[in-house]
């Protein structure tokens, strides 16, 4: 069943998947559970980027492990030359590192093929919002990693980022976090989007478990 009310026209995408079973699955569930319109199709990274180039669709949903030229470089190079189409990927078995280097490259979606399929549809409502959609599976493993990471891994972040995460970690608002520092909520937002880039978290209750987990304290803010 569908996840909400149907767009008045189909999203137009391209499907990326070295099996042609998958693919025509992928082709259905798109078609029945997210209203979108398949325009392309292609079986390896290198006849994607060139039926990019030719069709301009809105998005692309893309194997991770697509054989000549992988999702990975596949994002790179569609953020690169043709910024205006969201990049989803797929994956069976993603690994934390794949999954963080396609958010920091500016995927706007990450699934699992094991994912419900409902789940198609939500990820294109969040590519229409120019939202990022991480799909729960992906969410909690990048959350299993961190609960292993180290303190050392805040000196990634800039001394504002962290005053934010520190203030996420104290249960503050994004209004409130704007007030406590003097400057905007979108900015706050900003800082918010690029903290989960850089970690490779997703949601505010992953920034607060991170904030907690490294102790940051109130003189960071």
């Amino acid at each position: 069943m569908n996840n909400g009310p149907l767009r008045a026209t189909p999203l137009k995408l391209v499907l990326a998947d070295s099996q042609a079973l998958v693919r025509a699955g992928m082709r259905l569930l798109l078609q029945y559970e997210a209203n979108a319109e398949v325009v392309g199709e292609a079986a390896d990274g290198q006849e994607l980027l060139t039926m990019v180039g030719r069709l301009r669709p809105r998005a692309a949903l893309v194997e991770l492990d697509l054989p000549v030229v992988n999702g990975l470089d596949v994002l790179s190079q569609i953020r690169r030359h043709y910024p205006e189409v969201a990049v989803l990927l797929l994956a069976s078995r993603p690994e934390p590192g794949q999954v963080r280097s396609a958010l920091r490259q500016g995927a706007a979606g990450f699934l699992t093929k094991q994912a419900e399929p409902q789940e198609l549809g939500l990820a294109l409502r969040s590519v229409e919002k120019h939202q990022t959609y991480i799909s729960p599976a992906v969410s909690n493993l990048l959350l299993d990693r961190r609960d292993q990471t180290r303190i050392e891994d805040a000196a990634v972040l800039t001394h504002r980022q962290r005053q934010v995460l520190t203030l996420i970690g104290k249960g503050k608002s994004t209004k409130e976090i704007a007030q406590l520092l003097g400057v905007s909520v979108k900015t706050v937002e900003t800082h918010r989007a690029r903290l989960m880039q850089s970690l490779g978290l997703y949601g505010t209750n992953a920034l607060m478990r991170t904030a907690l987990r490294w102790g940051l304290d109130t003189h960071e803010a």
